[in-house]
């Protein structure tokens, strides 16, 4: 919240009491008085804020490094042998047409219109042999990562 809200909360307050029976002596002292009561307020309520880079744990970890994925990346483990071999296998678990496509248009960057004129197969079927293989691939590779 920022003085603006702060402010804009009390005035409405202090507009609800104008039909009140209880009178108002000095507004602007009620006003003031008011302001500076609901700013406390807040801030009892506020909870403190950690910081990210905050160290915490016996390890002297903070919460940014438990945020971090200390998997290596895909594009780098693609470019090691091991990788290449293991992307080579799960596309077997494909079927010969949901394989063409994943490999023309993921590994090959080849677009649709042009997958279609060389698979003479419409486009939206196109889609669906992609968004068909592409859970396979993932829990084929999830299924690999609990070995």
């Amino acid at each position: 919240m920022d003085a603006e809200d702060f402010f804009q909360d009390v005035l409405l307050k202090v507009l609800e009491r104008v039909g009140s029976p209880v009178n108002i002596e000095n507004t602007i002292a009620y006003i003031y008085r008011s302001l500076r009561n609901r700013v406390i307020d807040y801030r009892r309520t506020q909870k403190p804020a950690q910081s990210i880079n905050a160290i915490i744990g016996e390890n002297g970890e903070s919460p940014i490094d438990l945020l971090q994925d200390h998997k290596p990346n895909a594009i780098e483990l693609l470019q090691t042998e091991h990788g290449k071999r293991e992307l080579f296998e799960a596309l077997e678990c494909l079927s010969k047409i949901e394989r063409q496509v994943i490999i023309a248009h993921e590994l090959e960057g080849t677009s649709f219109k042009e997958i279609t004129t060389l698979l003479e197969v419409p486009k939206n079927t196109l889609s669906s042999y992609k968004s068909r293989a592409m859970p396979k691939l993932k829990n084929y590779f999830l299924d690999r990562e609990g070995d």
